[in-house]
């Protein structure tokens, strides 16, 4: 998906005019008073109106561009880890990792470029000059990820992934970045307070049993992990480890199997194991840990 196909740009243009208009009339002896309450009352509309619905969108769209940049960036720098220096443990071979890192980058990648192709002007010089330095960037590497991602095979994956990697952490965030922008144009300060992709991230929500991993014992609980944790469920024994978005749960069932997947926020995943079944939801991630459902 070329970046230049999805950056047509259409100009759009706002102008608040205030007109006042000066003559003679009963009890006034010119225009000066009437001048002054139009361009007041259209000051006060002005204000009544909220921010401008252009740029609520243009800094909604960037917002989310910019995020899905930078959780590209983090993910790919772990899943790369995964692959060179996997853990003792690990249940499948570094290729097949690679493998599935390949596609999972390549499907970020064009979520990127895919948000950047929605964004259309501000008509403001440094956020557009932003944007479009961004877009350029990805622009930069998007042949090489096609081409190293479209590759088929196992026997280079580990090779092709690590090339990738280097590839994503190449690229850069222009500066000045967003806020930075934001900081410095009256106008798009108010769009982006009032933009919900630019809102702060939520705190995690309370788990029901806080971080008390025994409450699972029973098969059913709901905790918050905040670093990689062994604890058990009924007869499952689990261990869960973190990035900033995903967690990863791996199960040694009760007959000596083992299994692992890796959830995002809202995902879920089920292990079985003679006719018994637990099911994980991965209720919210974030930096700070997960709060995971168990039954």
């Amino acid at each position: 998906m070329p970046v230049k196909a999805g950056m047509r740009r259409v100009a759009v243009l706002t102008t608040g005019v205030a007109l006042a208009v000066g003559g003679c009339s009963a009890g006034t002896d010119d225009g000066g008073d009437s001048g002054k309450s139009a361009a007041s009352a259209s000051k006060s509309a002005s204000k009544s109106a909220g921010p401008d619905r252009a740029l609520v969108k243009w800094a909604d769209q960037m917002c989310e561009a910019t995020e899905l940049f930078e959780t590209m960036k983090t993910d790919s720098a772990n899943g790369v880890k995964e692959i060179t220096d996997p853990p003792g443990d690990a249940l499948v071979p570094p290729e097949a990792t690679a493998y599935g890192y390949l596609s999972g980058t390549s499907t970020s990648f064009d979520e990127v470029v895919r948000e950047l192709g929605r964004v259309r002007p501000s008509g403001i010089t440094s956020a557009d000059r932003l944007h479009d330095t961004l877009a350029k960037e990805v622009e930069r590497v998007q042949p090489e990820v096609t081409g190293l991602a479209d590759s088929f095979g196992l026997e280079d994956s580990v090779d092709r992934a690590e090339r990738l990697g280097k590839l994503i952490q190449s690229l850069k965030m222009p500066e000045p970045d967003l806020p930075a922008v934001v900081a410095k144009e009256p106008n798009l300060q108010a769009a982006y307070r009032t933009a919900p992709n630019c809102a702060p991230p939520k705190p995690l929500p309370k788990a029901a049993d806080g971080t008390d991993t025994s409450a699972c014992k029973d098969g059913t609980c709901e905790i918050l992990v905040t670093k990689q944790t062994n604890f058990a469920v009924a007869a499952w024994n689990l261990r869960v480890s973190l990035t900033e978005t995903k967690a990863t749960v791996r199960n040694n069932d009760p007959e000596g199997a083992t299994g692992e997947f890796t959830l995002a926020a809202g995902g879920s995943g089920t292990f079985g194991s003679g006719g018994d079944l637990l099911t994980v939801h991965a209720v919210a991630v974030n930096e700070d840990g997960a709060v995971l459902k168990f039954n």
